[in-house]
This record gives C-alpha cells, sequence and structure tokens, in this order.
C-alpha cells in the first residue's frame, strides 16, 4: 500500500487569488455556493438573472444571482539554512521532505506551492516561484544543495518581497536558534499571511552529545556560534538552557496566537495531521 505523502487543511479566510482552487473566495462569480442577489448594475450578468426577485421588486430592478467562486491560495516553505541547522545532518533530508510534502499537499487541494530560503540574507539561487506542477517541484528540491550555510542575519527585511502579496500560509521550518526579537520581527513581517512554524528540535541531538570533549553550539541570545568543552555538568546545562529557551519560543508564538508543529524525530505524518485537526488556520 502506497504510503500518503500529504496532508489535509483548510482555511478559515476567504481567498483573494485569480485562479480558481478549492477555497472559498472574497470575490462574486458564477460558482456553486449560491451568495445571493445583486442589483445588474453593480453585477451585469444577463445569463444569472434572479427572476423572482427581479418581478417582485416594487422599485422594478432588475437582480442578478451571485456565487462564491472557489480559489486556491499559495503554500510557501520558508527555510532556514543557517549553519546551526545543519548540526544535526538528517536536516538536509528533512527540509527536503518537508518541502515535497508540503507541496505534495498544496498540488493536492489545488493551491499554489512556492519555496524561500535564507541565512545570512535570501538565497535568490534557493528560489521557487509559485507552481503546481509536482513534478517539476519535487525534481527542482531534490537537486537543491545546502551549501554556504552561514549564521542567521537580523536584517531579513525583504523576506516580504519573495512571498506573495495576498494571504498565504507560510510553513517557516527552523530550528529557531535565532535571537527572541529576530523572531518577533520575522513574525511582524509575516503578519499579513499566516505563519505555521515547524520547529526542527535539537533535544535529541544534545542528549546525543558526549560528555567529554569540544563542541560547538548556537547562543540564542547572543545569536553567536560558540566552542565548548563538554563536561557532564556543561552538558546538563546545555539541556536545560536549551529547554529553557525553547519554552521562550512557544510563548513568543502564542503571544502571537500561532501554534508551532515540532518534530523531535523526524517526520511523523500522523503528528503533522493531528496538528492540522487541532489548529484554527
Amino acid at each position: 500500500m502506497m504510503r500518503k505523502n500529504y496532508f489535509n487543511y483548510s482555511i478559515s479566510w476567504r481567498s483573494k487569488n485569480y485562479r480558481y482552487g478549492n477555497h472559498l473566495s472574497s470575490k462574486i462569480g458564477n460558482d456553486f455556493e449560491y451568495s445571493g442577489s445583486k442589483n445588474f448594475n453593480d453585477h451585469p450578468d444577463l445569463s444569472s438573472i434572479d427572476i423572482k426577485n427581479s418581478i417582485t421588486d416594487p422599485y422594478e430592478n432588475i437582480f442578478v444571482k451571485t456565487f462564491n467562486l472557489n480559489n486556491p491560495i499559495n503554500l510557501v516553505a520558508l527555510c532556514d539554512i543557517s549553519s546551526s541547522m545543519f548540526a544535526m545532518k538528517e536536516n538536509n533530508s528533512t527540509i527536503k521532505l518537508l518541502a515535497k510534502m508540503i507541496a505534495s499537499s498544496a498540488v493536492e487541494h489545488g493551491d499554489m506551492f512556492s519555496m524561500v530560503c535564507y541565512n545570512d540574507a535570501i538565497k535568490n539561487n534557493l528560489f521557487l516561484e509559485p507552481g503546481n506542477n509536482i513534478h517539476n517541484i519535487n525534481q527542482w528540491v531534490d537537486e537543491l544543495v545546502f551549501s554556504d550555510t552561514r549564521a542567521t542575519s537580523e536584517n531579513l527585511l525583504d523576506i516580504v518581497q519573495k512571498v506573495p502579496n495576498e494571504k498565504s500560509l507560510i510553513f517557516w521550518i527552523s530550528d529557531f536558534h535565532h535571537s527572541y526579537e529576530h523572531i518577533d520581527t520575522m513574525i511582524e513581517q509575516l503578519s499579513n499571511h499566516h505563519v505555521i512554524p515547524i520547529h526542527l528540535s535539537t533535544e535529541q541531538e544534545i542528549k546525543r552529545l558526549p560528555n567529554y570533549g569540544f563542541t560547538n553550539f548556537m547562543d540564542s541570545e547572543m545569536n553567536v556560534e560558540r566552542e565548548i568543552f563538554l563536561r557532564p555538568k556543561v552538558k546538563d546545562k546545555l539541556l536545560r538552557d536549551y529547554k529553557e529557551a525553547k519554552e521562550k519560543i512557544f510563548h513568543i508564538f502564542a503571544k502571537n496566537q500561532l501554534m508551532q508543529l515540532e518534530l523531535d524525530n523526524g517526520i511523523d505524518m500522523n503528528v503533522i495531521q493531528q496538528y492540522f485537526m487541532r489548529a484554527v488556520i
């Protein structure tokens, strides 16, 4: 039996896209869901004359029936490819698998998919314009090479220029080893969209560290990478600090009415689908 590679989702807002899709639109047209009657002067469509309302109107106005259009939305994979993301080697494949899963879900629901990658700046060579050809999308994602990974910049003001203008679902894929101010700024930049933070947890990676030896770690407060010598007390402190930082990040998202999706052990479709059953989008 083939494993399903997409998740189901629905949105509570009306799409403003001009293409045909599966979500209710903010526009009036001639689709299937009856919206009401409009004056012919406001919506001149001879094929949709509302005979009943027209002949019973005391002012002899002519009315037409209007229906809600179904339009697509954009799903955007916003991927953090800064150096801390690749402390866990499996994150390379995890990012690609998540991107392909989001793309498959978009196409399955008649929506569009695009991808934006960043570290110290937006990576134009790792930017995919909105589209819905799943074969081309998967091929493009498979060929991605995440080289030149650097620390995350605090000045990513051009991110909004790379996402669609109309309200979209933004899947922000990151370990969130950013300063808290940076996370707040990113959320503010993307306030016109619905952001789904996908937190790739590094807790298991910390637990797998040796009890003794040198290692590098990302200081989320200072947004710098540091080299330290490990010993049991230091390792325990790293784990405590990580859990405290994770709690703070959770509260930042909650403050902004965003529900994060945390992935601890790779991609679990059941965890992802349960998220969309609980989340209000």
